[in-house]
């Protein structure tokens, strides 16, 4: 469950989120990084911590790790709330088990009617792209092997989705068929609008990810964000 906190440090750059289209890359945009909290509920076993976050090489690097017994890890959001668009991401995820690398919108109070978010989870220990829609607080998760699709969590992939009118649905960069395929679709309206996240964290969920966390370190790896808004 996912209860949003606290910013305590910033990203600050000289560009804007754009409000009708845009390819952003890390060096020109505003970014609000968690640092300080943990989230409530029993998903997230670990402090966000903004030291976590650096770019390199013209990508953005977000950092799970335990030290000393004491587990951090990474995220960060945009200030602009969007809602029907094409959301895509080139990334690579950690990839260690019992670890989660997602790009996604949010809104509101998690399970509530406030509620409203679209996922893309990448799970740890696993070749699984876990897609979700949570419609005022209910959620209609499907995962899908990406394997089918000749990719792995563990290289840079594309992935995508888009929130329309009537529902949502994603796609994959296919490797074996070199095009954007779709993967799912759920015909369900997604009327809240949500900012945009990315993050990289170790679950508390022993189910979520099928996978239990072994103590690496995990480096997410993002290499282009693009938006391209509908309304």
């Amino acid at each position: 469950m996912r209860k949003i906190g606290v910013m305590a440090a910033v990203l600050l750059a000289s560009g804007l989120y754009a409000t009708q289209a845009s390819a952003f890359w890390w060096n020109n945009q505003d970014w609000q990084v968690s640092d300080g909290w943990r989230n409530g509920g029993s998903e997230f076993d670990c402090t966000w911590r903004a030291a976590n976050v650096w770019t390199e090489s013209n990508m953005a690097v977000l950092n799970a790790k335990t030290v000393s017994g004491n587990k951090s890890c990474a995220e960060m959001r945009s200030y602009n709330y969007t809602r029907r668009g094409r959301y895509e991401v080139q990334m690579q995820a950690g990839a260690v088990p019992g670890t989660i690398s997602s790009f996604f919108t949010y809104v509101g109070e998690a399970s509530t009617s406030s509620h409203y978010e679209v996922d893309i989870e990448l799970m740890g220990g696993t070749n699984l792209l876990h897609t979700n829609v949570w419609i005022q607080g209910k959620q209609y998760p499907l995962d899908i092997d990406l394997g089918k699709y000749g990719m792995a969590i563990w290289n840079m992939e594309r992935y995508a989705f888009n929130i329309d009118e009537y529902g949502v649905t994603w796609q994959v960069f296919s490797r074996t068929e070199n095009k954007w395929v779709t993967v799912r679709r759920e015909s369900r309206p997604v009327t809240g609008w949500m900012q945009l996240f990315v993050n990289n964290w170790i679950s508390a969920n022993k189910q979520f990810p099928p996978s239990s966390y072994n103590g690496q370190q995990a480096y997410a790896k993002y290499k282009y964000i693009s938006v391209q808004t509908w309304e």
